[in-house]
């Protein structure tokens, strides 16, 4: 809703605020209302991932990481995270991926996981925002797969794709913002998960921060060293 702000209080619209339970950590809820909401949404709302399945998660950052447990919350049979940092596809295990790919290390990423999956997967999801790796994401699928864009891309990115795949295998291109939420619906739902012990918050949380250590939070951001790091007030 960008009403997002660095400061101890902000006023907010009737609108923007959704009701969560007293117990429920702060620190917890707050990964809720953007990273996890983003990649669990996209599989429940914008895929609607179903049991037994196969995916593929390209990029396992925050939000893939969130992707990749909200697959293995759905279902999925096998899921595949491809990455290019060793430490991520290691956490993506963490989080209910079965399989892992070092995009680095393969010359055809796509190739790889039709391989992998005999003829490729059901879904997969491209969390990065960048055109290349969207075209492999919609080229690792199998027929009648869907494939969900959630990465935000530079303005004027592009992607290509082969046309006549779209009505010859009945394949899906399709976007996911904000994994398609409902937020007075969907956040409650999740945190539900959350303390029913399905979804993972306390293990998305690599580091705390105190307001003083902000400009470190932000170089370990851009990093990319941690799942997820929040800054918590005395």
């Amino acid at each position: 809703m960008a009403c997002g702000v660095m400061a101890e209080y902000a006023t907010l619209h009737v609108d923007n605020v959704v009701k969560i339970d007293k117990d429920v950590p702060l620190d917890k809820a707050a990964l809720v209302s953007c990273g996890v909401m983003t990649g669990v949404g996209a599989v429940f709302n914008t895929a609607e991932v179903e049991p037994g399945s196969t995916a593929a998660v390209f990029g396992v950052g925050g939000v893939g990481l969130n992707t990749v447990q909200g697959c293995a919350i759905a279902g999925a049979e096998k899921i595949i995270a491809v990455d290019m940092n060793p430490a991520k596809l290691e956490m993506a295990r963490e989080f209910g991926a079965t399989h892992t790919i070092n995009a680095a290390e393969e010359e055809n990423v796509a190739k790889t996981i039709k391989k992998l999956t005999g003829g490729g997967v059901d879904y997969a999801f491209e969390c990065i925002g960048v055109g290349d790796v969207v075209a492999q994401a919609y080229n690792s699928l199998g027929k009648a797969g869907v494939a969900v864009v959630l990465g935000v891309s530079k303005p004027k990115d592009e992607t290509t794709i082969r046309t006549l795949t779209l009505p010859s295998d009945e394949r899906e291109l399709k976007g996911s913002w904000f994994g398609s939420a409902r937020p007075q619906h969907d956040f409650p739902r999740l945190l539900a998960l959350y303390r029913g012990g399905k979804l993972k918050l306390d293990e998305l949380i690599t580091r705390t921060y105190s307001i003083d250590e902000a400009p470190q939070a932000f170089e370990d951001l851009k990093a990319g060293s941690n799942a997820r790091g929040v800054i918590v007030f005395d």
